[in-house]
């Protein structure tokens, strides 16, 4: 028997739950890209005025029908609105055709209703990725509320019930906010979740209040601070615990924002799975919560010519409608494909049958657990988290310690990644760093691999916290500009490129950029560059000093030439290779051996002292 099942709401005015009232083009928008509605209280409606125009195809409201019929199987979508008053309704399809998206018109009807009243509107059969609809007011009208359904079998509706594990760290502000949130807006007596949603906090800073925030839904876990890896692993080992254990367990970071949709749309979905998609990880979009209508990433995966890890799409703008279509477009079928622990829902199987996560501290645990399952993944518009900062947020202990030293554990103790050469990476960036006097990113380089080095042994008895903040220590220390002599605009860009001839690139390479040579042939004017990733020789060359420039910030350092430094830090470096050399195939066997021991629960509990 087909029983008709709700697929996602339709958002009206976001601004009343998350306060971004500066993007209606994620719900709808009226005249002049301005939100239609008004909100009054009292009804608890959303009113529009006579003639006025609704866009309601935006990334929220439109509905991505190819996909749920990919997915689900479920047929016969409707649109069911509940409302008062009078308006013009057309549905399209939207798909892109050529250079150009196409919107081509399903049906059109209006819409009367004298008394609040629930209006259904059945969907024509369509082939096109994305469906969405618009409302030309012609008397005044209350909206209430709204929702996309379709038909499905009902024999085939799962019973899902999931564990959501969050883990912060002196994020306090957030992690507040976010539990109030969903308490209020997602675990509501009568909501569609209630009883399906068990939320773990897991508070590595032990600074929350259990007793002022637990509650028959929600469990704050005092937990020593193991990074991000140990709090997600101790909210997948609470969750396995449960009487009524999960079928899915949600990891999300602190620092986020989250719709409350995005909780229903991840349980509407999961609910009418079809098998062969049953145990995929879903995979919630991040977008940029300073640049809020930007997505950087869903899926990612692991480059294979230098083993960084990145999105398979580009960043897009999700207000404009030609993203929107191709965003659903995009195949996932990448090797070495990963999904971000931002927001990402793991069905327990998975757990269950291939371990816990690396005991790795901070970064890299979600890939190695993604490569290692080799799940599949889907996404779906509407399933998103805001994440704070990219930006301006270039952090070396992280970038070239952290991530470096894990990529070589998960290389090794997994056999992922293979074919990336994570050894070749670090040696481009050592000689990078040199040249441009950042000696503290190029000791951290080394660290890396060091560390790495000395075996399993090592990771499973570090101190994670006292670890980090020994690298922490060695990040460049940055200072307003004002401090270093500059106020107003910068004399040069620092992203700028500038290019070398052959003989500049060769004398570049000869001298170490002027390493090898006295100082009265160096250049003794201070020269802006990029105190992160980008690097351009050009900028570099054959300068005695270097302004290493934040311009999100406008905080900045002076490097100057050190020859000491930099030939110890050579010395070095070649030790550590040449230790390497001798060492790695051991070293990794090591790593191997001890990959199911540290996946496994029990020594889990051993290491955070549960």
């Amino acid at each position: 028997m087909l029983q008709n099942v709700k697929l996602q709401n339709v958002m009206l005015q976001m601004d009343l739950d998350m306060n971004i009232v500066d993007y209606p083009e994620f719900s709808a928008i009226g005249k002049d890209y301005r939100t239609p509605f008004t909100y009054d209280s009292d009804k608890k409606c959303h009113i529009v005025q006579k003639y006025n125009k609704v866009n309601f195809m935006s990334y929220y409201n439109c509905i991505q029908v190819k996909k749920w019929a990919e997915y689900t199987g479920v047929q016969n979508f409707k649109l069911h609105l509940r409302m008062k008053g009078k308006v013009d309704l057309a549905l399209y399809a939207i798909y892109a055709a050529s250079v150009a998206v196409t919107y081509n018109p399903l049906c059109s009807q209006v819409v009367e209703c004298d008394e609040v009243s629930d209006v259904v509107i059945n969907i024509p059969d369509t082939d096109k990725a994305l469906v969405g609809f618009r409302m030309d007011i012609l008397e005044e009208t209350e909206i209430y509320g709204g929702y996309y359904s379709a038909d499905i079998e009902e024999d085939r509706i799962r019973d899902i019930n999931i564990s959501l594990a969050t883990t912060t760290f002196k994020k306090q502000e957030y992690i507040k906010r976010n539990i109030e949130l969903i308490k209020e807006n997602v675990l509501f007596e009568g909501s569609d979740l209630k009883g399906h949603l068990f939320v773990h906090v897991i508070d590595n800073d032990r600074e929350l209040d259990p007793k002022e925030l637990d509650s028959e839904d929600l469990k704050v876990y005092m937990n020593n601070n193991v990074g991000g890896a140990g709090g997600f692993t101790r909210g997948m080992i609470e969750a396995l615990k449960r009487k009524d254990k999960p079928t899915h367990v949600l990891l999300m970071d602190d620092d986020v924002m989250v719709m409350p949709e995005s909780l229903f749309r991840t349980y509407y979905l999961l609910r009418l799975l079809k098998d062969e998609y049953k145990k995929c990880f879903l995979s919630g979009a991040m977008f940029d919560y300073d640049i809020r209508e930007k997505q950087y990433e869903d899926v990612g995966y692991v480059h294979k010519n230098d083993g960084s890890y990145g999105p398979i799409k580009k960043a897009m703008d999700m207000r404009v409608i030609e993203n929107l279509v191709a965003n659903e477009n995009y195949s996932f079928d990448v090797e070495d494909a990963y999904a971000g622990w931002w927001y990402c829902c793991i069905p327990v199987e998975h757990i269950e049958e291939r371990g816990l996560p690396l005991p790795v501290f901070v970064r890299g645990d979600d890939v190695e657990f993604s490569l290692r399952n080799k799940p599949g993944f889907i996404a779906l518009n509407g399933i998103c988290i805001w994440h704070v900062g990219f930006a301006g947020k270039f952090n070396a202990a992280m970038e070239l310690y952290q991530v470096h030293r894990n990529s070589f554990v998960i290389q090794a103790a997994s056999g992922i990644c293979q074919d990336e050469d994570f050894l070749g990476r670090i040696k481009t960036m050592f000689w990078k760093d040199i040249t441009r006097f950042a000696y503290n990113n190029a000791e951290l380089l080394i660290d890396s691999i060091d560390d790495y080095l000395k075996g399993p042994e090592y990771l499973k008895n570090l101190d994670g916290e006292k670890s980090l903040k020994e690298h922490n220590a060695k990040n460049e220390k940055l200072v307003p500009l004002s401090d270093l002599g500059y106020s107003g605009e910068l004399p040069t860009d620092p992203y700028e490129y500038e290019s070398l001839n052959r003989l500049q690139k060769l004398w570049y390479m000869m001298t170490i950029n002027g390493h090898l040579l006295p100082n009265f042939l160096l250049r003794r004017t201070p020269y802006i560059i990029s105190y992160d990733w980008f690097f351009v020789p050009g900028k570099n060359y054959m300068k005695k000093t270097l302004v290493a420039v934040n311009k999100n910030n406008m905080t900045g350092a002076i490097r100057t030439i050190n020859r000491k430094k930099c030939f110890a830090l050579i010395k070095r470096y070649r030790k550590v290779l040449s230790k390497y050399k001798k060492t790695h195939v051991k070293v990794e066997q090591a790593y191997r051996d001890s990959f199911k021991e540290m996946t496994t629960e029990k020594f889990w509990n051993e290491y955070l002292h549960i």
